[in-house]
């Protein structure tokens, strides 16, 4: 039987960055609040995150569907899914943020969306996802406070929109930005 605690603690041991706990008890909040359908989640890593979020979903019939760029990272991420058993999570691999994120959701659109991957490309992330969040959409990004100087793009991209945010303060050092909705063009 897959241990998702065992896989923390292989992550750890090998310095792979997953979600904090603090993080990881936000987003349990957070999707048992808004109860979404379709999930989208940018960079995974291992599959740690997306694996957790899917289980939480799946009790709703709830669908996620994963992005990340590295490959090494994909294929542990299938290994990890498998093995856990995870079949509400689709992952995309590496190359995928080169197409628009549309032609991947058969429903054209999502209720939540979690970033954790590039912070530099925040941003970059925010803008391919206007075509497919609704009024309803909740992002949650990930690390806003530790990696402030890392996301210029991020910031920028939300004064020329001119969308509003809240950040939560999750840890001592750390926290999440909560956008809702607001990225539809």
């Amino acid at each position: 039987m897959f241990d998702l605690h065992q896989l923390r603690t292989n992550c750890e041991a090998r310095n792979i960055p997953i979600i904090s706990k603090a993080t990881e008890g936000f987003l349990a909040k957070m999707l048992k609040k808004t109860k979404p359908a379709v999930c989208l989640e940018i960079w995974w890593a291992v599959g740690y995150s997306g694996i957790y979020m899917a289980n939480i979903i799946n009790k709703r019939w709830g669908k996620l569907y994963s992005l990340e760029i590295s490959y090494p990272g994909y294929r542990e991420w299938r290994y990890n899914t498998i093995a856990s058993q995870t079949y509400n999570l689709i992952s995309y691999p590496y190359n995928a943020l080169e197409i628009p994120l549309e032609k991947f959701l058969p429903q054209n659109h999502v209720d939540f969306v979690f970033v954790d991957g590039q912070k530099a490309q925040y941003g970059s992330y925010l803008a391919k996802l206007e075509n497919i969040c609704t009024d309803k959409t909740v992002i949650v990004i990930d690390d806003v406070i530790k990696y402030h100087h890392k996301l210029i793009s991020l910031y920028w991209y939300l004064a020329k929109k001119q969308i509003n945010y809240d950040i939560t303060k999750l840890e001592d050092d750390d926290g999440v930005m909560i956008l809702h909705g607001r990225t539809k063009k």
